[in-house]
């Protein structure tokens, strides 16, 4: 609830500071005493914006600041939603400051915020009807929101929300594998002349490196079959070879060996050294075997390095192996492309499986609300008759919102569903008889607006939270017995939630639970105005000069104390 008020130097406000108490709190004063600019400065706490016509002395600035107290669980679990600013007990300030060059700034609980997150915070907080106001209840959006309020759809929303988040994720994850599809698909034909083209020139590791070490040797086949077999016979073949003449050596001192270490030593390391020439020998004569002057043979390599060479100049790789790990790379590629088709496939039947459950949830979630509509325009209509509206008919109206591009197939209509579900909801309403009926934001009178307002959110009362509700000449158009039900209906549901209300009706001024009265004075030829709560002894004053002017008879005392108990 609003707890406390204070402006400072606003319009015709110097200085005012005053406790709001709860229930009904009426406000009444005469015409240009500053009612509308009471409600001005609750409107700079909304968030509507200002400039430096607002300030009253233009040496200072223009204040306004609103406290709000014992604010309710689901209320604080929505502010909690919000790290902009530190929130303690159950209580928030707001405050609005205007410089005199029309700079505004705006805090909640002396943080600093925008104007947009001052908007967001003080809707939860503040709901002001006034002659032609944009008020919450003329949002379609919120006008779902009650009726699925009504309705107890709250569990139903947040299964349809998740699924929905499901839903939409899928359909993501398809969308990126269908572009990487198209994607690859342009290059689906490149790669496979890639693959077909490497392929078809079965490479092999290390198979360019060992070509070109064959062919330096057959291109060279006479010096190295000289050079290999001389080295041979030197080494191992002939009757004087270094193998024989080591072998030898090595039967002389054998004999010898068990004299000295160093003897020992030096055999071992001979005959070490005459096996490493025997081996040397038979690898230059197994070399020696594979080179030979084989004209077939060498245009066999010559062709096999110059496929190598045509390859690498074609792909720009540097050697055999880079070819080969393209080879990878393309089939790699090309598995991958049919693989993708598979898992768009299975994401497919995924999302198909999930849009039928949220087709079922969405169903629910719009059977209830079309069991709920004529239950609560039954209720509205019943309190629309009790504050004036005889004859009036008031429509819950509950639309799927279809769409050509809709995504959600539903029955023979494709929708595009929100995390809402996939109905559109809106109230009509006929005022009158002979009038068309329309949108409630369509209404042309602000006073017929704040009227319907009461009566739905009266309807709703039982089943809803709601912000403090400000009424700014409610009783516009009516007067007498009507006036006293409106007044009735206020104080009914302000057992739940504070009202202020601005009016010139006694029926409805007696119905409050306290009472500001604003008043203007002029001293030193300035004009300004005030704010006071009122006595009881005080309010049937009021109300009496509400009754009969400035100088009330007894009578009028008496019937402003009579409405006073009704």
């Amino acid at each position: 609830m609003l707890h406390h008020l204070y402006i400072r130097n606003y319009a015709l406000f110097a200085e005012v500071a005053v406790d709001v108490p709860a229930g009904l709190v009426i406000l009444t004063g005469e015409t240009g005493a500053g009612k509308s600019l009471l409600v001005g400065a609750l409107g700079l706490i909304m968030g509507k914006r200002a400039d430096s016509s607002v300030v009253f002395r233009e040496e200072e600035k223009c204040v306004v600041e609103a406290r709000f107290h014992r604010l309710s669980p689901a209320t604080m679990a929505q502010l909690a939603h919000y790290d902009d600013f530190d929130l303690a007990d159950q209580s928030l300030i707001i405050r609005r400051e205007i410089s005199p060059a029309g700079k505004s700034r705006a805090f909640i609980n002396d943080t600093p915020v925008t104007l947009d997150l001052l908007r967001d915070v003080c809707s939860l907080l503040v709901d002001l009807h006034g002659q032609h106001e944009n008020q919450s209840l003329l949002n379609t959006d919120r006008q779902r929101e009650l009726l699925d309020l009504y309705a107890g759809n709250e569990a139903l929303l947040g299964q349809f929300a998740q699924e929905l988040k499901a839903c939409e994720s899928l359909r993501r994850e398809i969308q990126a594998l269908e572009a990487q599809e198209s994607s690859a698909r342009q290059q689906l034909e490149f790669l496979r002349f890639q693959q077909e083209d490497l392929a078809k020139a079965d490479l092999k590791a290390n198979e360019e490196h060992e070509i070109e070490e064959e062919l330096r040797l057959l291109q060279n086949s006479a010096e190295v079959i000289g050079a290999v077999g001389g080295g041979a016979e030197i080494l191992y073949l002939r009757d004087d070879s270094v193998y024989l003449q080591i072998s030898t050596v090595l039967e002389n001192l054998r004999k010898v060996r068990h004299v000295s270490q160093t003897l020992e030593e030096e055999v071992l390391r001979l005959e070490e050294m005459g096996q490493q020439i025997k081996d040397s020998a038979m690898g230059l004569q197994r070399l020696l075997d594979t080179v030979e002057a084989d004209p077939q043979r060498l245009a066999y390599l010559e062709s096999r390095l110059a496929t190598y060479h045509q390859l690498r100049l074609k792909y720009g790789k540097k050697d055999g192996q880079e070819l080969l790990d393209l080879l990878s790379e393309v089939t790699r590629k090309m598995e991958e492309f049919s693989s993708l088709e598979e898992r768009i496939q299975q994401k497919k039947q995924a999302l198909g499986l999930a849009q039928e459950q949220l087709a079922r949830t969405g169903s629910e979630l719009e059977a209830r609300r079309l069991e709920a509509k004529p239950q609560l325009e039954d209720k509205i209509i019943g309190i629309l008759r009790q504050v004036g509206f005889e004859k009036a008919r008031f429509e819950v109206a509950v639309e799927r919102m279809s769409h050509a591009d809709g995504w959600l197939p539903m029955e023979a209509e494709r929708l595009r569903p929100a995390s809402h579900g996939f109905n559109r909801v809106y109230f009509m309403i006929q005022a009158n008889p002979g009038m068309p009926a329309g949108p409630l934001g369509q209404i042309a009178s602000g006073g017929e607006i704040s009227r319907v307002m009461l009566a739905i959110k009266a309807a709703l009362a039982d089943r809803s939270e709601f912000p403090v509700l400000i009424f700014d000449e409610i009783d516009t158009g009516i007067s007498g017995e009507i006036a006293n039900k409106v007044g009735l209906v206020m104080r009914d549901l302000s057992r739940r939630f504070q009202i202020l209300s601005i009016t010139h009706l006694p029926q409805i001024a007696a119905k409050g639970n306290a009472h500001l009265r604003i008043s203007k004075e002029v001293l030193n030829d300035m004009t300004t105005s005030s704010v006071a709560l009122l006595t009881e002894e005080n309010r049937v004053l009021e109300i009496a000069k509400m009754l009969s002017g400035d100088s009330p008879s007894d009578s009028a005392m008496r019937h402003a104390a009579e409405l006073m108990r009704g």
